[in-house]
């Protein structure tokens, strides 16, 4: 498990992690930094199968995917065959779930777990907890193709 939030990778090396098949990030939800960093991690890790990503709030430029307007870049992968996404934001998350959509050509399943509204300071209730579940469904139901299976807990 790596941190990569707060480090711009853009211009460093990172080395080959031939054997890596597991890897979880943890990364800035809405932040410029987010898919570039995926995307450095992803090319460095060539035979991944299993991807967590855990997503944090980006505490220096909310919502900045809008403001910087990053593209979706294509970086194929080969290998991953699950993802995970935890802490999903609907209002920002989908961009992480659309990207890995288009690059993972092996993708076989999604596991989403959303960020509950506790995680904000508010009380852990099981109504926002379906809430929650819900309205992650409701956005991804209609963009997940067929063929991966979606997950959502």
């Amino acid at each position: 498990m790596l941190n990569i939030n707060l480090v711009d990778y853009r211009g460093l090396v990172i080395p080959t992690f031939a054997n890596l098949k597991h890897l979880e990030l943890i990364i800035e939800d809405d932040c410029y930094r987010a898919r570039r960093n995926l995307i450095s991690f992803l090319k460095a890790s060539p035979y991944l199968q299993r991807l967590v990503l855990k997503l944090e709030p980006c505490m220096e430029y909310p919502n900045c995917w809008k403001i910087l307007k990053i593209g979706g870049a294509h970086c194929p992968h080969y290998y991953i065959k699950v993802v995970e996404i935890a802490g999903f934001w609907p209002s920002t998350s989908v961009k992480h779930v659309m990207y890995l959509i288009k690059n993972a050509v092996a993708l076989e399943k999604i596991v989403i777990k959303p960020l509950q509204k506790w995680y904000w300071g508010g009380n852990r209730k099981e109504r926002e907890e379906v809430e929650a579940r819900d309205q992650a469904l409701q956005q991804l139901k209609g963009m997940v193709p067929s063929n991966i299976e979606f997950v959502c807990i």
